[in-house]
């Protein structure tokens, strides 16, 4: 009984390095969130669509970052691939006025 106990413990006591990554993409996220809620006027519940937008966009890159890091022409296809599915979704997820003032902002950067 005492095996199975601490088999099941031993994994809470080692640190997992993803989740680490995953605070820091999700920091990332919500300081790029605020931006554009300050900018484009989000709602609460833009603000939460977006935010999780954004943070599955991070997740992606990193994952792209890591498995293509030597080969550096299919990272940028791979890259852009993202690119184009998260401004797409972000799309779907503001209105037309706010879509409009992203893609403004977008430009500038």
């Amino acid at each position: 009984m005492l095996s199975l106990v601490t088999a099941q413990a031993t994994p809470l006591n080692f640190p997992n390095p993803d989740r680490g990554n995953d605070e820091r993409l999700k920091v990332q996220a919500i300081e790029q969130t605020r931006e554009l809620a300050i900018k484009l006027g989000l709602n609460e519940a833009d603000y939460i669509r977006v935010k999780n937008i954004i943070f599955q966009k991070l997740i992606a890159i990193q994952e792209v970052q890591d498995t293509y890091a030597k080969n550096p022409e299919l990272q940028k296809k791979k890259m852009q691939v993202i690119l184009e599915d998260y401004n797409q979704q972000l799309a779907g997820a503001l209105s037309a006025k706010q879509h409009k003032m992203y893609l403004a902002i977008a430009s500038v950067n």
